[in-house]
């Protein structure tokens, strides 16, 4: 018998569920069922197509190479099955279903989140998941609907769409100017301590860009999360480089050598090429697309 006469071709919505939560019990509840039905129609479809497709790691279930490999032509027949039904359904009724949205952490909390509000109101049947991180993302384990990143990827599964660029600029609070040396130039910084990212930490290539502001800095403070930078920023310990989007908007901080020194960095958003026509994913897209093209004097301030 041919291996498509084997498969059951709604297994598939279970190693879809299991693939993107990564546990049992989370992949249930996406699909309102028990974990143990998860467990029993991932295992028969393992059967079906003769190979393992998931193996048990301490965090959770991951993908081996069958699943890894199993997993674009899934999501393909996901897309697929969805358009189906949406060009069979009354053209009335509202769009509905789950979009997950990952972004990076200041991304996600500063320009995301206030984006889904509006989108919310005009969609509610669309359930909306945010995940941040300030690690580089994942492009392989289907964990994602959108991803609003500053890596592009090359690969040919996914799609990628520049949502603007974003100021990157130095940022002191003013009872640490008051105190330090006045900083007039670029080379005055020598005399000054930084806040920044624990470099060895940092996986996104795109943020190593202190050296394009100092090459001889000494560092105050370091850290993976850039909101406990700005608040180191705020007590007075050190000049940060920050994001201008949210840094400017800050009473506690005031801009440093602003005429002088700016790093630039694109956001992108990433959407695996199977979902590209997805009417839920479709909507939320063209929603943050042009959320983010209003949004051009927060990402550079004037």
């Amino acid at each position: 018998m041919h291996i498509y006469g084997r498969v059951n071709l709604d297994d598939l919505r279970y190693f879809l569920a299991l693939a993107r939560r990564g546990r049992m019990v989370a992949a249930g509840e996406r699909l309102g069922v028990e974990h143990t039905t998860v467990s029993r129609r991932v295992a028969a479809l393992e059967k079906a197509v003769g190979h393992r497709l998931f193996e048990r790691t301490r965090t959770g279930w991951t993908m081996t190479g069958a699943g890894r490999r199993l997993l674009p032509h899934a999501e393909r027949i996901e897309a697929e099955a969805v358009l189906a039904f949406t060009a069979a359904d009354d053209e009335s009724r509202p769009v509905s279903g789950l979009v997950r949205l990952i972004a990076t952490d200041a991304a996600g909390s500063v320009l995301v989140t206030p984006a889904l509000a509006p989108l919310h109101a005009r969609h509610p049947g669309i359930d909306l998941e945010l995940v941040t991180t300030s690690a580089l993302i994942s492009h392989h384990t289907g964990q994602f609907d959108v991803a609003i990143t500053l890596h592009r990827p090359e690969l040919p599964r996914l799609h990628a769409r520049p949502l603007g660029e974003y100021a990157l600029r130095l940022y002191a609070s003013p009872g640490y100017l008051r105190q330090r040396a006045p900083i007039r130039t670029p080379d005055d910084l020598a005399e000054h301590e930084m806040v920044w990212y624990i470099e060895s930490l940092l996986d996104l290539p795109e943020l190593r860009v202190f050296h394009q502001v100092s090459e001889t800095a000494t560092f105050a403070f370091r850290s993976s999360n850039v909101f406990a930078q700005l608040e180191a920023v705020a007590a007075a310990m050190g000049v940060g480089l920050l994001p201008a989007f949210f840094a400017e908007g800050d009473p506690r901080v005031v801009p440093v050598l602003a005429a002088e020194l700016e790093v630039t960095r694109t956001f992108w958003m990433i959407v695996p090429t199977a979902l590209l026509n997805v009417e839920r994913v479709r909507i939320v897209c063209e929603h943050l697309a042009a959320w983010f093209e209003d949004q051009e004097d927060v990402l550079r301030p004037r």
